[in-house]
């Protein structure tokens, strides 16, 4: 019997995945393997007993982002319709995807100790102490990242998710000078070492000249690769469709993993 009262109508639910989802889970699949790829070649390696601190954030980094990619491959072919897979999606970059960029500027200032104070220990050394207060207003920007972001879902049933200026501005500039400063600091042994005629020749032979080179590049990748992933935040205004968001970081934490793997391996 109608009674005159009409029923809200539901969006109707597309009968299958678009063509951004299944490029985006084709990349996620891709990314997965390369970092399985290297996970299980670092780890064939290995042993528990030979487990350094600088070994250990570089499985960090490879465990934190493996589940980032995780956590976004089945969050895309979930989130339409489904806000609580896109907050999740959200919850997952806030927390594995930023977990693996803490981990990975410990692990440039781990290289950075090594290349200018190598007779000194971690905790004697001014430098190490000072870096290691660097990375405290991160919990700041932690803070602003869970507090000013955006997640809802379109009419169309599409997740969107996304940081607000007052959260993404601070933490583009923070990425930003905190790895152009450590790329900075491996910039000056090399420079050091092109002016000096004595020594040239015998320290380009070294394994602390390689590493220093490798870190330089790795540092450089990192800071051109976040500085392009937030600045996408930025521009967007924190309205990024939630699958674009997590391809685009995926691939992110995946060169990180596949440059920090080329770098390390001058330690085995």
């Amino acid at each position: 019997m109608d009674n005159g009262a009409s029923s809200p109508e539901l969006p109707q639910q597309a009968t299958g995945p678009d063509s951004l989802e299944i490029m985006s889970e084709l990349v996620s699949l891709a990314c997965l393997t390369i970092m399985a790829s290297a996970l299980g070649a670092k780890t064939k390696r290995e042993r528990l007993v030979n487990l350094t601190y600088g070994r250990t954030l570089v499985f960090l980094v490879y465990i934190l982002s493996w589940a980032f990619s995780v956590t976004s491959m089945v969050s895309v072919s979930t989130n339409n319709f489904n806000y609580t897979s896109c907050t999740l999606a959200m919850m997952s970059c806030d927390v594995f995807y930023a977990g693996s960029k803490i981990v990975m500027y410990a692990w440039l200032i781990e290289r950075v100790h090594l290349v200018t104070a190598v007779r000194t220990t971690r905790l004697k050394s001014w430098q190490y102490r000072f870096h290691i207060v660097l990375l405290l207003p991160y919990v700041a920007i932690f803070v602003l990242m869970l507090t000013f972001r955006n997640i809802y879902l379109l009419d169309t049933g599409e997740c969107i998710i996304g940081l607000q200026w007052v959260a993404s501005i601070p933490l583009m500039c923070y990425d930003f000078v905190l790895n152009l400063y450590l790329t900075y600091l491996f910039v000056i042994p090399l420079i050091n070492v092109s002016r000096s005629t004595t020594c040239r020749s015998t320290w380009k032979e070294t394994r602390l000249y390689k590493l220093t080179k490798r870190t330089l590049i790795a540092s450089l990748v990192c800071l051109l690769v976040s500085l392009a992933n937030v600045l996408s935040v930025v521009i967007t205004r924190g309205h990024m469709r939630g699958l674009v968001c997590l391809t685009c970081c995926t691939l992110d934490v995946t060169i990180n993993v596949v440059t920090i793997h080329w770098t390390h391996t001058i330690d085995d």
